[in-house]
């Protein structure tokens, strides 16, 4: 998360929102921005709902993998890849994601 924090500038440049998502709880959350200096959206998702559909969930545990997900504005999943540590290419990914949102699909 503190490489996406430097990477922070590409967010302008993105073609729709941007959020950070892990099971961490808000309170972690709130905390962990705190101590981190992190200043986007951290969303939480105890229960996996979100992590799932994107394919995101580590297999053995309940826990989600690293990585990004492209959703379109009704929720569809247009792309989902594990990616760690995921920080070091979030120009790429940014690049990537941009051009998936542009074409829907």
């Amino acid at each position: 998360m503190v490489e996406l924090q430097k990477n922070k500038e590409l967010f302008s440049q993105f073609p729709g929102n941007v959020y950070a998502v892990s099971v961490a709880s808000v309170k972690e959350h709130s905390k962990m921005k705190d101590e981190l200096g992190l200043d986007y959206p951290v969303l939480s998702d105890e229960d996996l709902k979100l992590i799932r559909k994107v394919e995101l969930v580590d297999p053995q545990f309940p826990k989600a993998l690293r990585g990004f997900a492209v959703l379109d504005k009704n929720g569809k999943v247009l792309h989902s890849e594990e990616i760690d540590p995921f920080g070091e290419q979030a120009s790429a990914i940014f690049e990537f994601a941009s051009k998936k949102v542009a074409d829907g699909k």
